[in-house]
């Protein structure tokens, strides 16, 4: 598959141009980035070395005298970016005024995007204003009337009529238009949806201005968005900038400046560096002596996975049961969705180990606390190993640890032991998309969490369940410490805790490796003994507890009632009308008080829970994460992959990789191997019908088949949920495209996939990263807090729900991520934490739900959208209350 904005029909000839890209703080500016990068493609297969040739800066990163003297002196063309707002507020569009009007006095090109072009418009003395019916992630029809060759048209090479994403709420008035010194180019044709009187979904026309140019000086403006991934002919028109650009060069005399190599001191202005690499996050290969890994596997032949239709799968929960039932701290990473394509491995694991450890990180006082658990002491206090002060961030810290906790053998796919645990969503004031957000007290609300803001656990010995195996297969790891050899690695004293990870001896390991094995092959033994029929009882006993559970009702407290829920969505809603915003993800926080018998004090009932919630909601990214010593855990069942990283030889996508690809990854081991990264955002969901009981009639099946179809079709048409799908990919490319340099691409877009209860529209987002560039922190970090989870612009979403939208309350570990950082460099997996019941307290648990919001939301309609989501665990939560018997 080719890339985004196949470059196919670029401009080969001439001198590449140097471009200046001023990014106002938008969500969609790297996509354009991916556009120029591709423009030479032809001429040069390794995109780091494209780097060069761009400078991308924020509109309000240097003042405007550094700009002018220091940057512009090696520049030979602009790219103003999208972004919120409005051209007229200087908070919201910075240096690109002093831009614009430098372009005019110097005769260098420049091209505006929506905002840019509204901003180009308003310089020459257009009216901004709202537009009758704001459009965000619609697809329109853009007819220009502009004809030329090519190094002087944008649109040379364009068919008249054309379709292109648009994202704006403002435009540029026909009214005093100034025609003297600017053309129209194009204009809007046909229709795009608006919400009618009646909360229902209508269509309008539409004749908006779509592009500009100046009719003396080569500075256009377009106001739909060329980078979008469902844009035709975005890397036609860059192409055409470039052309332009490269006509204007060979008019303009060459000053003592204009070399063609940007200097490094500018290069090193960029936002975006020639590696591509977060700073202080970059993949460092160079960490000390790697752990050993003992290895062993055992062929669970014989094993029936559910019974006849089960969508449970019933190897890993019979298997964690057998190892892990009785442990205090178990670690559960369960692809709990039988015959889906994702649920791939579950890993086994306890986190109370005396050669393991437990970070712990909190925002409000910087610091890390590294603590070990044993099995005898682990419900009381743990021992503190050490505490760092964190001058940077977390994410650099935890990048700086997971590259001294690496293991020497080849990279195969899946965990090979490593970190294990989540970054709830507040850490989004420490990752990019922070934009300067200052930490709050997460007690704000009136009650403080037990968990903390991240927190994450090595490893050192667990047990992977391979589901996509035939037969399945159950692999065996266990880490030897580096202290073995007699070699620490840590070279400061306070990491020295680092070296003591890991079984103290290979013989350890060995022999824990060999008891490991002999019990899952008894278990195996007994599972494949066991009555068959036994197993369709019990799936049959578990749908009748599941209805008797559901006859109870569990007290909710929801963080914004409905009423106050409701004027969110409306005050949202206003936002995206003015401008400030695209897509708003608003979410809500449901608090269940537990009655005394179904107290959660231990591992045993945390497990109890969640057995329920995977039985009720099989999901591929469930997991179950308790901590004792807080009385304080995770359980999870999540549809939806954050990020997965993975090395490029054993990715999915490997299938289509060129020669040089290939030649490239089978290179010597370590992490100058390149990696793809996977991101699956959810965006759209719709209700199942009620399946019919076991033993109903075939006209009944067939009617629900029937409805079934319809409401995934329905799903799938809808204009509304297609628009939030897509704000959401161009978000993720964004993300991705800032530590890729444009090795992005969208391998699926917009497919149906169907939960028990639920149908979800999913994307699939790959990159692949460089060898030495961001990582897989990093990565994890410059993709922080989920797209899916925040809205468009992610920057400017996140601080309007921060200070009014959801006010009431700090999420917590809620939309944030949880998964791992295998130990097997360049593989990691993370899920967004939804469909999850985080207990912060015995007595307590919360669910979290919640919908994106555009301009054509229905505030019932989110409602009870809402109530959907909250649809897949409150079942399971009755449930386990239900089934609760204390003494």
């Amino acid at each position: 598959m080719p890339f985004v904005g196949d470059s196919s029909n670029s401009s080969s000839n001439g001198v590449q141009p140097r471009t200046l890209v001023v990014d106002n703080y938008d969500s969609y500016t790297f996509n354009l980035l991916q556009l120029l990068l591709q423009q030479n493609q032809q001429q040069q297969q390794q995109q780091r070395a494209e780097a060069s040739n761009v400078v991308t800066i924020r509109n309000d990163q240097y003042p405007w005298p550094t700009v002018r003297d220091e940057i512009l002196p090696h520049i030979d063309n602009i790219v103003i970016s999208p972004g919120p707002g409005t051209p007229g507020r200087a908070g919201d569009f910075g240096i690109c005024d002093d831009l614009i009007r430098h372009a005019a006095e110097s005769g260098v090109p420049l091209l505006g995007v929506c905002l840019g072009h509204q901003g180009i418009a308003r310089v020459y003395g257009a009216r901004i204003e709202q537009c009758a019916v704001p459009v965000h992630g619609q697809t329109t029809q853009v007819e220009h009337s502009s004809s030329g060759e090519e190094g002087r048209c944008i649109f040379a090479g364009v068919p008249s009529a054309f379709t292109a994403v648009r994202y704006h709420s403002l435009a540029v008035s026909d009214v005093g238009f100034p025609h003297t010194q600017l053309q129209v180019l194009a204009r809007a044709t046909g229709t795009v949806a608006t919400m009618g009187s009646g909360g229902r979904i209508e269509q309008t026309g539409t004749s908006e201005i779509m592009a500009v140019r100046h009719r003396r000086l080569p500075i256009f403006g377009v106001q739909f968005h060329p980078e979008s991934i469902a844009s035709d002919h975005g890397a036609r028109i860059l192409a055409n900038f470039t052309a332009i650009t490269q006509v204007a060069m060979a008019k303009r005399p060459l000053s003592a400046a204009s070399t063609r190599d940007i200097p490094r001191s500018v290069a090193e202005m960029s936002i975006i560096s020639g590696t591509h690499s977060t700073d202080g996050c970059a993949n460092d290969s160079n960490t000390g002596r790697p752990y050993s890994l003992v290895t062993a596997a055992v062929e669970l032949h014989g094993v029936a996975a559910a019974g006849d239709g089960g969508e449970v799968d019933e190897i890993g929960r019979q298997l964690q049961q057998h190892l892990y039932g009785d442990d205090p701290m178990p670690i559960w990473l369960d692809s709990a969705k039988r015959g889906d394509a994702h649920s791939c491995q579950s890993v086994l694991a306890s986190a109370a180990s005396a050669r393991g450890a437990t970070v712990r990180y909190s925002l409000q006082t910087k610091q890390v606390t590294v603590l070990r658990f044993v099995a005898e002491q682990a419900l009381g206090h743990p021992e503190v190993v050490a505490t760092h002060a964190v001058d940077t961030t977390f994410w650099e810290w935890m990048q700086q640890t997971v590259d001294s906790t690496r293991v020497a053998e080849p990279p195969v796919p899946g965990f090979r032991c490593g970190w294990i645990g989540y970054f709830a969503y507040e850490m989004k004031t420490e990752s990019p998309a922070g934009g300067g957000l200052a930490h709050r007290d997460r007690g704000r609300a009136g009650r403080r969490m037990a968990l903390p803001d991240a927190q994450l656990s090595f490893v050192d010995r667990c047990v992977v369940v391979d589901h996509a195996h035939s037969p399945p297969r159950a692999h065996v790891f266990a880490v030897v410490s580096k202290e073995e050899a007699g070699q620490p690695s840590a070279s400061n004293k306070d990491s020295r805790w680092i070296d003591t990870l890991g079984c103290a001896s290979k013989e350890e390991a060995d022999k824990w490796v060999a008891a490991t094995v002999e019990r899952i092959e008894q278990w195996r033994e007994m599972a494949a003994t066991s009555n068959r029929n036994h197993r369709q009882a019990e799936e049959t006993d578990t749908e009748t507890r599941m209805a008797a559970a559901n006859a109870l009702t569990v007290p909710l407290q929801p963080a914004l009632p409905r009423k106050e829920y409701v004027a969110a969505i409306g005050r949202a809603k206003e936002y995206i009308a003015q401008g400030e915003t695209y897509e708003v993800c608003l979410t809500n926080q449901f608090r269940i008080a537990l009655p005394s018998r179904a107290h959660i004090r231990s591992a045993r009932d945390a497990l109890r829970l969640y057995t329920a919630m995977r039985t009720a909601n099989p999901a591929p990214y469930g997991a179950l994460l308790w901590y004792p010593d807080i009385c304080a855990g995770v359980a999870s069942c999540s549809p939806e992959r954050f990020l997965r990283i993975a090395a490029e030889a054993e990715a999915e996508a490997d299938a289509d990789s060129d020669a040089e690809a290939e030649a490239d990854a089978g290179g010597s081991y370590g992490n100058s191997r390149r990696r793809v990264v996977e991101m699956k955002p959810i965006k759209g969901t719709a209700r199942r019908p009620a399946r019919p009981l076991p033993g109903s009639s075939r006209g009944n099946m067939e009617e629900w088949r029937a409805l079934d179809a319809q409401s995934a079709r329905t799903l799938r048409e809808s204009i509304k949920e297609r628009a939030e799908n897509l704000m959401i990919v161009d978000l993720i490319r964004h993300d991705l495209n800032a530590i890729t340099g444009g090795r992005v691409q969208v391998p699926r877009l917009m497919e149906i996939e169907s939960y028990k209860h639920v149908h979800q529209m999913v994307t699939t987002v790959e990159a692949r990263l460089s060898g030495g560039g961001a990582g897989d922190v990093a990565a994890l970090a410059q993709c922080f807090p989920p797209g899916s989870m925040t809205g468009a612009p992610k920057i400017r979403t996140v601080r309007l729900l921060e200070d009014d939208l959801e006010n009431s309350a700090p999420r917590g570990v809620y939309s944030g991520c949880l998964g791992y950082f295998s130990a097997n460099a360049g593989h990691a997996d993370w899920s967004v934490v939804i469909r999850t019941a985080v207990v912060d307290s015995p007595d307590e648990l919360s669910v979290g739900a919640g919908g994106a919001l555009t301009i054509l939301s229905n505030p019932d309609d989110e409602w009870a959208e809402v109530e959907t989501k909250l649809c897949s665990v409150l079942p399971a939560v009755q449930q386990y209350v239900h089934s609760s018997r204390r003494e």
